[in-house]
């Protein structure tokens, strides 16, 4: 009886792993279908193959119990980390209307073949909405380069649909030369000092970006010397919100480790 006891436990944990694994990767089978995919999304086919066979072999690692408390110890160090950075991520400010700002820095994404990408056109509309309940007379810079896929740059892309949604277009400053967050700001620093005759440490400046991407595009501001830096950011399509805030965790690591 205990035995029979003892085998169900162990299968009642099994499947815990399974059914773990089985979400993680519908859940990658769901954007893959319904959306074409998106960066990073083979992440969670990954884990939830990982769960599958963890769920399939913790058994025999629990017989080795040197090997085992190494596991669970690294498990647990990770999914702190993990916890802790998207808890950092969720939390930070990014909405802020109450400071007016000198100039408005829209960080460019993707250009689809018939425009902005659907994160592309969030933060835009984003853009216009802050202008519209703050009538804040700031000038607008977007910033973001050519890809090798790309018609246009990302700059031109987004100047294209301000002023297709009444923009002032002798508002609009183009930054189109940066690949990266950590250029969009670089790029943007020298064009807004350029253009105003002042030090960025003197600016108000408002960035717009998606609200995954925030505390590490604040990261970056205040490695290019940005003292004076808020945000304004649109929010993440909510089933694209796993694998955003995930894919930012590592780049967010990324950031410290490198930048």
């Amino acid at each position: 009886m205990i035995t029979i006891k003892k085998h169900m436990s162990i299968l009642k944990n099994s499947y815990i792993y399974f059914i773990i694994g089985l979400i993680s990767i519908i859940y990658y089978s769901y954007i893959n279908i319904a959306f074409g995919g998106l960066a990073f999304d083979e992440f969670f086919l990954c884990l939830g193959i990982c769960f599958i066979l963890y769920g399939f072999i913790k058994n025999k690692i629990k017989k080795k119990y040197l090997e085992n408390i190494i596991i669970k110890l690294t498990i647990i160090t990770i999914v702190a980390i993990f916890i802790i950075g998207e808890a950092l991520m969720i939390l930070y400010p990014k909405s802020d209307i109450t400071n007016q700002c000198d100039y408005l820095i829209v960080l460019g994404a993707a250009v689809k073949k018939n425009g902005p990408s659907l994160t592309l056109r969030a933060r835009l509309n984003s853009a216009i909405e802050y202008l519209d309940k703050t009538k804040d007379d700031c000038f607008i810079v977007v910033s973001g380069g050519k890809g090798s896929d790309e018609k246009t740059s990302e700059a031109q892309a987004m100047k294209e649909y301000l002023v297709d949604k009444n923009i002032n277009p002798s508002k609009i400053i183009l930054e189109d030369k940066s690949t990266n967050t950590f250029e969009n700001f670089k790029y943007s620093r020298e064009k807004i000092e350029k253009h105003s005759s002042s030090s960025i440490k003197d600016l108000q400046i408002k960035v717009v970006t998606t609200d995954f991407h925030s505390l590490r595009s604040s990261v970056l501001a205040k490695r290019n010397e940005y003292t004076n830096v808020t945000f304004y950011s649109s929010k993440s399509k909510l089933a694209f919100i796993p694998v955003y805030y995930t894919r930012e965790f590592f780049a967010l690591l990324k950031t410290i480790l490198i930048y």
